[in-house]
């Protein structure tokens, strides 16, 4: 990628070094920093796959996609890779969810393929694996049951543990209930495992007759309150107040407490659309996402016409602070030792968040202020085809790292649909 403009000073942001991740499939990977400042990385590949360290395990007859998992460390070597090879007959696999805890161990989710690593299987289906700062199979969870389930997002807990959450139809058994959403209805849940795997608790939210609710994002606060957002389309209480929208979506955001229970939650009334991220800082839990249409905040209209991002923030109570819209997407944000919160999404040319200035189409990432979201400082990245970011976070010494995927230049040499490349970048605080 290439620094496309800048309204900073010199140095913010540049990227400090980028690597490449030729995958040839839809999904763009996941991402996740360690406490040590290492780089996990996770995605699907279809195509043979060096990483530096040599080719992982490919095989050519199979149609369905691979899973790799590595290890980067702060300056962007690699330190390991792993690649498995889907089992014969499976059919789908995508990567949910990336963790770490606090002694380096990385938690993976998602949907498998009956994949082997070493002595340890994932079984095909829906699963979360604890893996071994070296990369081994640990434990594997597994959710048995019928209908579609989607982990969307992981958070390390503090404990050792990890919180899912996600999306299902069907019957699942989570560990310690089996649960239903009615017929025709998807439902978000949560999940706590704890360092073993075992089910601490599980919860569900379904929005009755032809309604949706889907979990997005997760994030843990240093008291272990547990901050998940995502949409909702119906009628839903997530164990507070009752909310209706008569939108396709509308974005919401919940704390529950370490135990499980309700402690406040919010909807954005009036707009259609999703929060894709939630991340908590000093007192503050920030959410981000897109929308159309009209919401208020702080008395203040927020208005689109056609699809922008937002960022809104609450304290710790649930009472709102401040928010901002504008005309560029909010897929992902991150905040550092230090409370302040990095942003990161695309635009079209239009962008402008308070710094003035405009810069052509293509990547953003800016960091901004946690009091009112005013910016530090604002980056644009340049590339010849379309350009997603996916997982943004920050490193022990203030670095944002960014994964995301390429379009491909040429989709035709490739016989899977929607092929693109995954990349890794590390930027300077």
């Amino acid at each position: 990628m290439e620094v496309a403009g800048s309204v900073a000073g010199e140095g913010e942001g540049v990227i400090t070094w980028s690597r490449s991740l030729v995958l040839g499939d839809s999904e763009a990977p996941h991402m996740v920093v360690a406490p040590d400042g290492d780089v996990l990385v996770a995605a699907t590949y279809r195509e043979p796959l060096d990483l530096g360290g040599g080719p992982l395990p490919f095989n050519h007859l199979s149609k369905t996609p691979h899973l790799m998992v590595a290890r980067f460390s702060s300056g962007g070597a690699l330190r390991w890779a792993h690649g498995l090879v889907p089992h014969e007959g499976a059919t789908r696999t995508r990567v949910g969810g990336l963790a770490v805890d606090a002694r380096g161990q990385a938690w993976l989710g998602g949907l498998s393929a009956g994949f082997t690593l070493g002595e340890a299987r994932l079984p095909e289906g829906p699963f979360v694996a604890r893996l071994s700062p070296g990369g081994a199979v640990e434990h594997v969870k597994a959710f048995p049951g019928d209908g579609a389930l989607n982990v969307q997002a992981l958070a390390a807990d503090g404990t050792g543990g990890v919180v899912l959450v996600g999306d299902f139809t069907g019957r699942r058994d989570f560990g310690d209930a089996v649960r239903e959403p009615p017929p025709g209805e998807r439902a978000a849940f949560t999940v706590r495992l704890s360092a073993d795997g075992r089910t601490h608790w599980s919860r569900s939210w379904s929005a009755g007759p032809e309604g949706l609710v889907t979990a997005r994002a997760v994030a843990v606060d240093l008291f272990g309150g547990i901050h998940v957002a995502g949409a909702y389309a119906g009628f839903v209480s997530f164990g507070g107040p009752s909310f209706v929208t008569v939108r396709q979506r509308t974005p919401f955001v919940l704390k529950l407490t370490p135990e499980g229970a309700h402690a406040w939650s919010h909807d954005l009334r009036g707009a259609e659309g999703t929060a894709h991220a939630v991340a908590v800082g000093r007192d503050n839990v920030f959410v981000g996402g897109d929308f159309t249409g009209r919401f208020y905040f702080q008395s203040r209209a927020h208005a689109s016409g056609g699809y922008q991002g937002f960022v809104a923030t609450w304290d710790s109570e649930g009472r709102q602070r401040w928010a901002r819209s504008f005309d560029a997407t909010a897929a992902t944000l991150a905040t550092d030792d230090a409370g302040q919160l990095t942003l990161a999404g695309t635009h079209d040319g239009g962008l402008d968040l308070g710094r003035g200035g405009r810069a052509p189409a293509g990547v953003y990432v800016a960091r901004l202020l946690p009091d009112d979201g005013a910016p530090v400082w604002v980056r644009s990245f340049t590339h010849p085809v379309a350009a997603l970011p996916r997982r943004l976070a920050v490193d022990n010494t203030g670095h944002p790292v960014m994964t995301g995927a390429l379009a491909r230049a040429h989709p035709a040499e490739t016989p899977y649909p929607r092929a693109q490349d995954g990349f890794l970048i590390r930027l300077r605080p």
